[in-house]
């Protein structure tokens, strides 16, 4: 575990919290792995809790996402049966809020080929 100021907080946890402040953001990890300098693959694994974050590139993620440290590091204090529960709704809600994202992509997306396609018959002659 990562010891910052005295606060023990796990690798999960602060992945988490990177990712959810990352999608409140509209970021993909392409876009914060390019502000940060790092590769795109090691973001996934920094979110996915595989890897311990140097304190200086956490940093720096945080700068990149307009928050503080405290936003990944300070969590509550829970007992591991409801940590794990903790973990299991914040890992749901960001994949609710992150097919949110893609949905709302999708149908800008659709909504621009539509009026690109409307607007070059409009410029046909008839």
């Amino acid at each position: 575990m990562p010891i910052i100021n005295n606060i023990h907080t796990s690798n999960v946890t602060i992945g988490v919290n990177i990712r959810y402040a990352r999608l409140l953001k509209n970021l993909s990890k392409s876009d914060l792995a390019y502000k940060v300098g790092v590769k795109d693959h090691y973001i996934q694994q920094c979110e996915a809790g595989e890897t311990e974050i140097p304190p200086p590139l956490l940093q720096d993620i945080a700068n990149a996402l307009g928050v503080t440290l405290s936003a990944f590091i300070n969590t509550p204090k829970r007992a591991p049966a409801s940590k794990e529960s903790y973990l299991s709704k914040a890992l749901k809600a960001i994949n609710e809020l992150e097919d949110s994202i893609a949905q709302n992509r999708e149908n800008h997306e659709h909504k621009l080929a539509k009026t690109s396609n409307s607007n070059t018959r409009s410029n046909d002659p008839i």
